[in-house]
């Protein structure tokens, strides 16, 4: 079967064949497998590359140690219920949103380009807990590490202000994305390709909106983003607190995850830190989330909070609930 590779693929060819730095070459093999068909006449071809991109790591962390470079300060491993990146311009409110979100104390400034390397807080959120990233101002021609950061993450929040032009600069921010074959989209989009262009679900927070004159400049762009782009929309202030508890429900729910606790027979059940687990997952889902073992010899589990009744006995392919109560029978 031929490779039928796209234009976009030679374009990152070239870029890899460009790159100076190993973080540039790593960046440009994962976009050539990014837009690459998926088929048995790219096996060969996609294993090559991802050998390639091992090769390079390897290099790079025998690079890298015994020594703090500044590259592995952009590196950011994933924890809690998710990972949250915030997108946006100089001076749109980033770290003070990272702030207010994780009760963090993270240096702000009323200045271009305070955040010069990305920053990372936890915000609580009823029992889980979400990361959350403050990245340096995005702008055209964007650093990569920004776009792999992006590229890398559970949800995206793009931050706008009134303070300049909002559309502006989410049109900036959406073309550089779309550029790097980044293409968000809204709540209730769910077409996704075999392959082609990375699909990240993102909402958009405008930011200071103490600074709006009146309401109907809020409901315009409000509408615009909701009509045109299909994008939520969360008016804050996070300087003064402004729809802090709105985002983070929003966070919660675009994050498309649900947490189930579980219980011993004849115990109560633990009421903290629960799985988490995506949205459609079954109960042996829930099992593997715990071992293996428990999959593996899996007879069947009771479950309460969706189930027709308190305690029902329910089969290995019943789709769990947020906040369902599991107890397993191995």
């Amino acid at each position: 079967m031929p490779a039928n590779l796209p234009p976009q693929y030679f374009d990152a060819e070239k870029e890899y064949r460009n790159a100076r730095t190993i973080e540039e070459k790593i960046h440009a093999l994962k976009k050539m497998l990014a837009v690459m068909p998926k088929h048995k006449g790219t096996d060969k071809l996609q294993a090559e590359i991802r050998a390639k991109i091992s090769k390079l790591h390897e290099e790079q962390e025998h690079h890298q140690k015994g020594k703090k470079s500044a590259s592995s300060q952009w590196f950011i491993k994933k924890e809690g219920a998710g990972q949250v990146v915030l997108l946006g311009p100089t001076n749109s409110g980033k770290t003070t949103l990272l702030n207010a979100l994780c009760n963090t104390h993270l240096e702000t400034a009323d200045y271009q380009f305070t955040t010069q390397i990305s920053q990372v807080g936890m915000m609580d959120y009823e029992d889980i807990k979400v990361q959350i990233v403050d990245t340096p101002a995005f702008r055209e021609e964007i650093d990569y590490r920004i776009l792999e950061l992006a590229r890398n993450a559970d949800l995206l929040v793009l931050l706008l202000t009134p303070e300049y032009n909002a559309l502006q600069e989410f049109n900036i921010i959406n073309e550089e994305l779309s550029k790097h074959n980044i293409i968000v989209t809204g709540s209730g989009n769910r077409e996704y390709e075999l392959f082609g262009p990375v699909r990240k679900r993102a909402i958009l927070t405008l930011n200071k909106v103490d600074m709006l004159h009146n309401t109907n400049e809020l409901s315009e762009i409000r509408d615009y983003f909701k009509n045109i782009v299909s994008l939520t929309l969360i008016p804050t202030s996070a300087l003064y607190g402004t729809g802090i508890s709105e985002l983070k429900r929003n966070l919660f729910q675009e994050l498309e995850i649900i947490r189930v606790y579980t219980k011993e027979p004849g115990k109560p059940p633990v009421m903290h830190d629960p799985l988490i687990l995506k949205k459609g997952n079954t109960v042996v889902d829930a099992a593997r989330e715990i071992h293996k073992d428990f999959e593996r010899n899996l007879k069947y589990a009771k479950v309460w909070g969706s189930a027709k009744f308190e305690g029902q006995r329910v089969e290995h392919d019943y789709k769990l609930q947020d906040k369902d109560i599991v107890e397993f029978h191995i």
